[in-house]
């Protein structure tokens, strides 16, 4: 079962979480959230809530903590079959526009409620990042028309930008 991986820090830089298959709510997230707002520090997190209970509430607290996570550098969170909707993708989007030493992002909403609204949030929140190189984007499976993939795609793409959008 997925739900015994314990969590991890490997040091001030880098926060690593997996919750995969747990019973983590948006209560649980909500608290995760409260908690990054204090690692100033931080320079990369990879967060995995994977087929967890998280819903909007929890991922609007995670995404309103990133604004004071000025040091990142590298992101990847794990959305997969959660009930994040776009309420939630917004404040994530909100989130990761005032990131300005990103460099790496990875993202996936593979199987989720996010719609279209979400998914141009995203795209809106990365569009101006100076230093982003690498971006994985996956809407697989959940609202997003296609439409809406192809214009964040066409916004991300910038000469020295690999970037991938499902």
């Amino acid at each position: 079962m997925h739900g015994d991986k314990a969590c991890r820090v490997s040091g001030p830089s880098m926060a690593t979480r997996c919750l995969m298959c747990t019973r983590v709510g948006s209560d649980g997230a909500a608290a995760i959230g409260h908690g990054l707002q204090n690692l100033e520090l931080l320079q990369q997190i990879s967060l995995d809530l994977q087929h967890t209970k998280v819903g909007n509430d929890g991922a609007v607290a995670i995404g309103n903590s990133l604004q004071n996570l000025k040091l990142l550098q590298k992101i990847f969170f794990d959305w997969q079959g959660t009930q994040i909707g776009d309420a939630g993708a917004v404040a994530i989007g909100h989130g990761l526009q005032n990131l300005k030493l990103l460099q790496q992002i990875e993202l996936s909403f593979w199987s989720t409620r996010v719609g279209s609204d979400g998914a141009a949030a995203i795209g809106h929140g990365l569009q101006n990042l100076e230093l982003l190189q690498q971006i994985t984007l996956n809407f697989e499976n959940s609202n997003v028309a296609e439409a809406t993939e192809d214009s964040v795609r066409e916004q991300l793409t910038k000469p020295g930008v690999t970037a991938k959008i499902e």
